[in-house]
């Protein structure tokens, strides 16, 4: 659970989560960093770390006695989660108050955001030596920094009753009560660097509260991020714990912009994987083709929270396939083709889980409740792989504050140690 916790507490953006996953891997791991613009140089039995535009990140192990046709072994997840993105020209100044100019990155429950501290988090980009290479730092607010007040009861004696908010209203941080504060002020005295030097920034608002274990018999976590977090740190610990097998690569991955659609450079909707596997292939003198020639053999996980069964609103789940909580890791599957798991995916995921000993739940949706996509379907369009979607079951998904249970995770984290080893 330690590398779940500290991912909880650092990874506050998508940015921070793969600076966290570099240093666990290439500082506490030895993982060889390599750079995507350089050939890469690789040997048999040794493991590595690939950075990604900042806000991906990739690792791969490589087992003894490769041959011209190795196995990959591949497991995916995300680093963004639905929160509130800074505009450009920030402050909002009022009589007496100055607000904070956002907008909503995901689909978010904008109604969880309100009355909890917010710090500020993300990059921001600086002069560098020319116009072509600026410097991106990396900023985290050590205290909140602003908030969102809800309205008073008294105030709007039917504020229970309504549904849908006013965004550009209701969902207005507030950031100071000095009408001379500013933002970018505070950011550069915290990265002791000149005002005048801040070029451009992409930075957000997070939940400062912290990852609680909670529950009368300690079963439960509560904690931001838990989407999808907890599949990153279970990828992690996966990783790190396996042993990788003969004529085998095991291949972690963490794409951004899952939760706005994955099309951008660095989401799962792009070439970036192929392109790297490829590289990997040429440096270790594959064929061209290699690709498609180990696709049948080869196998993808998409790793990403699953719909927990609700206690209070049992009706919003399957009849026959429900994810209780404490019940294992979730093996997720769609006839909508929202998830990448087949029957025979399914299969090689409860064989695993038989050999192994790892409880685990079947999460369907409901009939006509749609759920949300993930990263199978979308790399498998790339990448024609077997691939299967697995996931920790939570509830309160994409709220400011999530739940799961304890013994999910454990269930999840050792999983991914059993697939990364066969």
């Amino acid at each position: 659970m330690t590398i779940l916790k500290t991912l909880l507490e650092y990874g506050v953006t998508a940015p921070h989560v793969i600076d966290y996953m570099k240093r666990e891997l290439v500082e506490s791991n030895g993982y060889t960093e390599l750079n995507l613009e350089d050939s890469f140089t690789l040997i048999e039995n040794e493991k590595y770390y690939v950075n990604l535009y900042g806000t991906n990140g990739m690792a791969f192990c490589i087992g003894k006695n490769l041959s011209d046709k190795p196995i990959l072994r591949i497991a995916l997840a995300h680093s963004d989660y639905p929160c509130f993105q800074i505009k450009p020209n920030p402050m909002i100044k009022g009589k007496h108050v100055v607000k904070l100019n956002v907008e909503l990155y995901g689909g978010m429950n904008q109604k969880s955001w309100f009355d909890r501290p917010l710090g500020i988090a993300g990059k921001v980009v600086v002069k560098g030596d020319d116009a072509f290479t600026p410097k991106t730092l990396l900023y985290k607010s050590d205290s909140p920094l602003c908030i969102i007040p809800s309205l008073a009861i008294h105030m709007d004696r039917d504020l229970n009753k309504k549904g849908e908010l006013d965004k550009a209203k209701e969902l207005v941080p507030l950031i100071a009560l000095d009408e001379n504060a500013d933002l970018l002020n505070v950011i550069s005295n915290s990265l002791s660097v000149e005002l005048n030097d801040i070029l451009d920034y992409d930075l957000y608002l997070y939940n400062m509260e912290p990852p609680t274990v909670c529950g009368a018999d300690q079963s439960m976590m509560a904690a931001p991020k838990l989407d999808n977090l907890t599949s990153v740190a279970a990828l992690l610990e996966g990783m790190i714990a396996s042993d990788v097998p003969d004529n085998t690569i095991d291949v972690m991955v963490v794409f951004d912009n899952e939760e706005v659609g994955s099309l951008s450079k660095q989401g799962a909707d792009s070439e970036l994987l192929t392109l790297v596997l490829k590289k990997i292939g040429a440096a270790l003198h594959l064929s061209q083709t290699f690709i498609a020639d180990v696709a049948t053999k080869s196998f993808l996980l998409s790793v990403d929270v699953a719909h927990a069964n609700h206690p209070n609103y049992e009706d919003k789940s399957d009849a026959n396939n429900r994810a209780y909580l404490g019940k294992g890791f979730s093996l997720k599957r769609s006839v909508g083709q929202k998830y990448g798991t087949t029957a025979e995916s399914a299969a090689v995921v409860k064989a695993i889980c038989e050999q192994h000993n790892i409880p685990y739940t079947i999460a369907i949706n409901k009939t006509g409740i749609p759920g949300g996509s993930t990263l199978g379907p979308i790399v498998t369009s790339h990448l024609p792989f077997p691939c299967a979607d697995i996931g920790m079951p939570i509830l309160a998904m994409h709220s400011a504050m999530e739940l799961g249970a304890v013994a999910d995770y454990v269930a999840l984290k050792q999983f991914v140690k059993a697939f990364y080893s066969l």
